[in-house]
């Protein structure tokens, strides 16, 4: 195992074991086995490394969404999913370390430190599918509101991460409803729906008025 991935584990471990983050870059460094002065050649702070391993979570998930056979087939909404349910499966192999995060995330908090890295990450991935909805046309064009359709997922996103992290439920399956809902109430408010056909009417009738 390469050095920034026993820091990053060694992390974890202290953070199981303590009931809490460690402040100790010596500790985390004696636990890794790892020289301390290679810590700074990694992360500068441990405020790096909690969104190193955010970031890890993402390309985790990346990684095996598009390296299923069946995902290039996906419809925009479908591969939207396979996101949201393998994110939420990567996080839960580190449920108990993931979930100290808890406080930092909160339910209002649409920025959090620990997600600093990984947020753009998220924003270029959904751009990528918006752009493939509306060439498929699952993503109504609209010059007005359609180029926010990304950054209205972000608060989704960490609706879900919140959702997860509190539920109690068996096989978490209100997670999973909550997944299915928030992203077909997604793609109903972005697809083509009876507001289009109004405007869409209201300009024909205009343009074409005696």
């Amino acid at each position: 195992m390469e050095e920034k991935a026993k820091l990053i584990q060694a992390y974890k471990d202290l953070t199981l074991e303590k009931g809490q983050f460690p402040v100790s870059i010596f500790a985390v460094c004696e636990k890794a086995e790892v020289p301390r002065p290679q810590f700074q050649q990694h992360f500068g702070n441990f405020g790096q490394m909690q969104q190193a391993i955010w970031e890890d979570y993402f390309y985790s998930t990346i990684r095996t969404i598009e390296g299923a056979d069946q995902y290039a087939e996906y419809m925009v909404r479908e591969k939207l999913l396979a996101f949201y349910f393998t994110f939420l499966e990567v996080l839960g192999q580190d449920r108990e370390f993931v979930k100290m995060f808890e406080r930092q995330m909160g339910v209002w908090n649409y920025n959090p430190e620990c997600l600093e890295a990984m947020k753009p990450l998220f924003l270029a991935y959904l751009t990528e599918l918006v752009e493939e909805g509306k060439a498929t046309e699952e993503i109504a064009e609209r010059y007005v509101l359609g180029g926010d359709y990304p950054g209205w997922h972000w608060p989704q996103f960490l609706y879900l991460i919140n959702f997860w992290m509190r539920d109690k439920s068996s096989g978490f399956q209100r997670t999973d409803q909550a997944v299915e809902k928030a992203v077909n109430m997604g793609f109903d408010i972005m697809g083509r729906n009876v507001l289009d056909s109004v405007f869409d009417f209201a300009r024909f009738a205009f343009t074409n008025k005696r």
